[in-house]
């Protein structure tokens, strides 16, 4: 189940103080009633975030009154079924950029020569989103609600897919890791869209900022917890060449998927020359749209899923957003196989680009 062909859910990307129009529409050939919440509003739950039946829709529309990165996700039927639809993919995060954009900042540390200095940083950053889920399944695939109520995920994943964004370590197939240079200045955009407590951590960096809402809540952070459908914004200078990897250091989601790896070049190019990354472009899905005081990153296509279009007749043929051309086996927003079992897809907008597989199966395959 998604929205628009992707897990997570397409980010959004807004100022403070914009209006943010929205309208959902269940597509006539799906199977299921739908609904959308979201956090950055302030409005009535009801009727706006109630059930939406087939081939009908919902609009309404809100001030975005605080900056952030807030949650939005499928409410099921009046709730109910709710926790399905969420853990089977209908979750995303709207990206609200502070009115006056981000503020620059400077910190006491020491350079490799044992001096006190005042390190100042630009509020200009390339940016990296990283929204944080589990994946609870029963031994054919299904989604397993008494593993939800246990706590107890199959995976963990960051954008959807367990360990994406580890080649090297893990050496999950296809995983592209995130690529930077010495001296970028990083803006993370952390969502946390599961139940599971996310303790964030850079393996070989600290966090040097964290902003929590409008409130600093850090310098110099080892470590820095999300609660389930909170997010944070972490800033970071990478001062040092080298392999770093993100991770939640609760080490149960850790070995379960939630671990990845940045590479940060030096000027002779390594170590990515020797890791034979031979370009800097970054997984799609890892990269948020373009906001204020944002250095652009170049992206390649990488999903769970396949972004769809649809003009919104009920006539017209859903299309990929990546290829322009029709996309069969697709219902609206559900799968036309909605039970998958091992090696099939489990969730995505049209062509079988990814699987998450049973606990006996193989490890997860990531789309090429």
């Amino acid at each position: 189940m998604t929205f628009n062909g992707t897990v997570p859910s397409p980010t959004v990307r807004i100022t403070q103080g914009d209006i943010l129009n929205i309208t959902m529409i269940n597509h006539p050939n799906n199977k299921l009633i739908h609904s959308i919440d979201h956090h950055a509003s302030i409005i009535s739950a009801v009727p706006n975030f109630g059930p939406v039946n087939i081939n009908k829709s919902v609009s309404y529309s809100f001030v975005a009154t605080q900056p952030g990165f807030f949650k939005y996700h499928c409410e099921g039927n009046g709730v109910l079924g709710m926790d399905q639809h969420v853990f089977s993919g209908m979750a995303g995060g709207v990206i609200v950029d502070p009115i006056n954009g981000y503020e620059g900042y400077s910190y006491p540390t020491y350079d490799d020569n044992e001096n006190a200095i005042n390190q100042t940083v630009s509020p200009d950053a390339k940016e990296i989103q990283y929204l944080f889920s589990e994946w609870y399944l029963d031994n054919a695939g299904n989604y397993d609600q008494q593993s939800m109520f246990l706590h107890h995920p199959t995976y963990t994943s960051i954008n959807g897919i367990p360990f994406g964004y580890d080649p090297v370590i893990t050496k999950t197939e296809n995983a592209k890791p995130i690529h930077i240079k010495q001296g970028d200045h990083v803006r993370f955009f952390l969502m946390n869209l599961g139940d599971a407590m996310v303790n964030f951590h850079i393996v070989g960096e600290q966090l040097d900022r964290v902003v929590d809402g409008q409130v600093i809540s850090g310098l110099g952070k080892q470590t820095y917890l999300i609660g389930g459908s909170n997010d944070a914004i972490v800033d970071v200078v990478f001062d040092k060449p080298g392999v770093f990897a993100p991770v939640n250091h609760d080490y149960a989601s850790l070995f379960k998927g939630q671990a990845s790896l940045i590479v940060v070049d030096g000027p002779d190019g390594q170590p990515g020359k020797s890791l034979s990354l031979t370009d800097y472009k970054n997984p799609s899905n890892a990269v948020p749209p373009i906001g204020k005081n944002r250095i652009t990153i170049e992206t390649t296509p990488y999903y769970l899923g396949e972004p769809i279009m649809w003009n919104g007749n009920q006539d017209s043929p859903i299309k990929s957003v990546l290829t322009g051309e029709r996309i069969s086996g697709v219902i609206g927003n559900e799968t036309q196989n909605p039970i998958p079992g091992s090696n099939k897809t489990i969730v995505g907008g049209g062509a079988p680009t990814a699987n998450v597989t049973t606990p006996e199966g193989e490890a997860p395959v990531i789309p090429k």
